[in-house]
């Protein structure tokens, strides 16, 4: 009887086990229970197939403490950058205080926001029109990293800087392996190599230490040269 009995227990005891570890970690996180209030999210969204593994396109809920999301959901990928996409989400609880369009890692941490709507104020249903968005990887590369700290110099200067032209339209054919004039035997960009690639080598380590602008300390945010290395090692696609 005993032996029977194990039998019986033992495949229950390893689903069970299976079904627990679903290879994902989540930090701060409170599952949906479908009660609340609900997001209804609609916009014209390209470029959600184009991040790497590491991150998901979603519509998220946070409060005024944390950059991780309390209730999230994936935005589905569009046949056409013209298609409408119309996205429903429940569970919005009374702690979620802004609605966002935002790309998330692993550990449901904000890492993009793209567009962000509060909702403190409206008790029932969140209507979020998110418009026309271009939530590409690279575009998030551009506008948060390029954009916001590089192009003074590479771009907007009379004669970029290394002859490296960081400006929207020709930052990616600037890059993409297209040799270093700085760094002998090495690529700016290097698809598939982050680790041997000039890009990712100036912002997060001291080669540029000796040079006339010390590029480590331009991008401190270790979410932002992760964002880098992590687009670099997954083919550097725009």
């Amino acid at each position: 009887m005993k032996k029977y009995i194990l039998f019986f227990f033992l495949p229950v005891l390893l689903i069970g086990l299976h079904a627990c570890d679903e290879g994902r970690i989540y930090e701060n996180a409170v599952v949906a229970t479908g009660e609340g209030r609900t997001v209804k999210m609609t916009g014209r969204i390209s470029g959600v197939d184009k991040w790497s593994g590491d991150y998901s396109v979603v519509v998220a809920g946070f409060d005024d403490e944390s950059d991780y999301a309390i209730v999230s959901k994936v935005v589905p990928a569009s046949e056409s950058d013209n298609d409408e996409i119309q996205l429903t989400m429940s569970g919005i609880t009374d702690e979620v205080t802004t609605v966002e369009l935002c790309v998330i890692n692993k550990l449901r941490k904000r890492i993009v926001s793209l567009v962000a709507m509060e909702c403190t104020e409206i008790a029932d249903t969140i209507l979020m029109d998110a418009g026309t968005v271009d939530a590409s990887m690279y575009n998030a590369i551009q506008q948060k990293i390029f954009n916001a700290t590089c192009t003074a110099c590479h771009g907007l200067s009379t004669t970029p800087g290394g002859g490296l032209n960081l400006l929207e339209g020709h930052s990616h054919a600037d890059l993409v392996n297209r040799a270093s004039t700085t760094v002998d035997g090495k690529m700016r960009v290097m698809p598939g190599n982050a680790s041997e690639s000039v890009l990712h080598l100036i912002l997060g380590t001291d080669i540029s230490s000796d040079w006339r602008i010390d590029h480590s300390q331009m991008i401190t945010s270790s979410d932002m040269q992760s964002l880098i290395g992590n687009w670099i090692d997954d083919g550097a696609q725009q």
